[in-house]
């Protein structure tokens, strides 16, 4: 019973999940239907729409390349202007050092146009000079205008150039040759300058002296300033010409008079020079004694020979005493002696020729001493003079080359006086010897041969 009721329910339930499942299926189906039919309007649907969308696409993607290629454009456009930028910044510093290169030539030429202008047109362009120099440390000046003010020089020389061939005059002020400074006018020709005062006489030469900073005018004759004072006056005339440009009178004007000469040579100097005027004496001294000495002449010799041959032995004496000098006191011995041994005559007479020579070479050495002393006391002013001139060195610098003139003029004249003095006393020497050796080999043969006639005279007798 249980099993048909179970049997039933089963039935039962297995009916109605049958009829459920025919609805269920005939809904699935009719959802299938309407999906499918969804699903097909939709891929209608995304196909009309995939035209567009892929147009659309393209067209995206077309400005993407459009925009990059832009990019890349504009990454080289920048990378030139860095290019271009750094070429700039290169030209402009190269065309910087140009300008600092300019302006230092401008610079050098401002201060040589001032170094070579002669000291007369210095009043001249004096403003202009003044106006384009130290410029480099003023910073209340822009860097343009100070390459106007030394343009400005560089036109100022151009110009000048032009006037100094055709001749050019100007009114200022110089220094006339008493010192006085003196309104007038300044005559350029070329590189000389003429001045000729309007309130004096004075024109000539317009120089620069030293220890003074403003021109002097140095005249050269009357008819010079007057042809000069002429042209200033009518603009026309005669005037010197100095081919030299100067250099002929400041060669005479450094010509030392003999005093101002042995002046230079300072203490040193004076004592060389005391010693050549004590040589000088002694040696005019010694060749007036020297050659005042008078030697035997061979009458002289053989009349006392003669004598004494005679027996007339005091007329001998006499006549011999009366032969002046060592000559004379030479016979006189030997007429004394005449009777005497051969070798007491020759030693009386040797004697008397050694007593002869030291009064004949005496002072003679001191001529030699002279003659080497004074090239070393030379020397010795040559080397006070260098000390004294490192010493000025030291004091002034070496810019000033006429500060340091006294002590290279002491160096240079000492050694002059030195070499001047030894050459003539060496050669004063030689000959104040000379004649001495020749006066006592004169007295050596007098008494040769006064003994070798005794000798003959006493082999007669035998």
């Amino acid at each position: 019973m249980k099993k048909l009721i179970i049997f039933l329910i089963f039935s039962c339930a297995l009916s109605s999940y049958g009829e459920n499942y025919q609805r269920a299926a005939s809904s699935a189906k009719k959802d299938l239907e309407s999906a499918l039919g969804r699903v097909e309007s939709s891929r209608q649907a995304i196909v009309e729409a995939k035209i567009p969308i892929s147009q659309e696409r393209t067209r995206l993607i077309g400005e993407v390349i459009k925009l990059r290629r832009q990019v890349q454009e504009s990454l080289r456009t920048r990378d030139n202007r860095t290019v271009d930028l750094q070429s700039v910044e290169k030209e402009i510093t190269r065309r910087e050092d140009e300008v600092t290169y300019l302006a230092s030539l401008l610079g050098d030429y401002v201060q040589r146009f001032e170094n070579q202008i002669h000291i007369g047109e210095v009043q001249l362009y004096e403003d202009t000079l003044n106006a384009a120099k130290h410029l480099q440390d003023d910073q209340t000046i822009s860097e343009r205008q100070k390459l106007i003010r030394q343009v400005n020089v560089v036109e100022l020389g151009l110009e000048r150039v032009g006037t100094l061939a055709g001749g050019d005059s100007f009114e200022g002020f110089a220094l006339s040759p008493d010192g006085v400074r003196e309104e007038g006018t300044y005559i350029l020709m070329g590189p000389i300058t003429f001045f000729a005062s309007k309130e004096s006489d004075s024109a000539g030469i317009v120089v620069i002296e030293h220890g003074s900073a403003l021109p002097s005018v140095v005249e050269i004759d009357d008819i010079a300033s007057g042809s000069i004072r002429e042209l200033a006056a009518n603009g026309s005339g005669t005037i010197p010409l100095d081919p030299t440009l100067g250099d002929a009178r400041k060669v005479i004007d450094s010509k030392d008079t003999l005093l101002e000469h042995i002046q230079k040579g300072q203490i040193v100097g004076y004592f060389i020079l005391g010693l050549a005027a004590l040589c000088l004496l002694i040696a005019i001294y010694k060749w007036i004694e020297i050659s005042g000495v008078r030697r035997a002449r061979p009458q002289d010799l053989q009349e006392i020979l003669s004598l004494l041959r005679e027996g007339k032995r005091d007329e001998a004496l006499d006549k011999a005493k009366g032969i002046k000098g060592p000559v004379g006191l030479l016979l006189t011995d030997g007429v004394e002696h005449s009777g005497d041994n051969k070798e007491l005559l020759e030693e009386v007479l040797y004697e008397r020729l050694i007593q002869t020579q030291p009064k004949l070479e005496r002072m003679i050495p001191f001529i030699a001493v002279v003659a080497a002393t004074a090239p070393l006391m030379g020397l010795l002013g040559t080397v006070t003079g260098m000390i004294k001139t490192f010493k000025l060195i030291t004091v002034f610098g070496t810019g000033d080359a006429r500060s340091l003139s006294s002590g290279i003029s002491e160096a240079l004249v000492t050694t002059e006086f030195g070499l001047c003095v030894a050459i003539p006393s060496l050669i004063i020497h030689a000959l104040l010897l000379r004649r001495t050796k020749g006066v006592l080999a004169s007295m050596e043969q007098t008494a040769v041969a006064f003994k070798n006639g005794l000798e003959t005279d006493t082999e007669a007798e035998k």
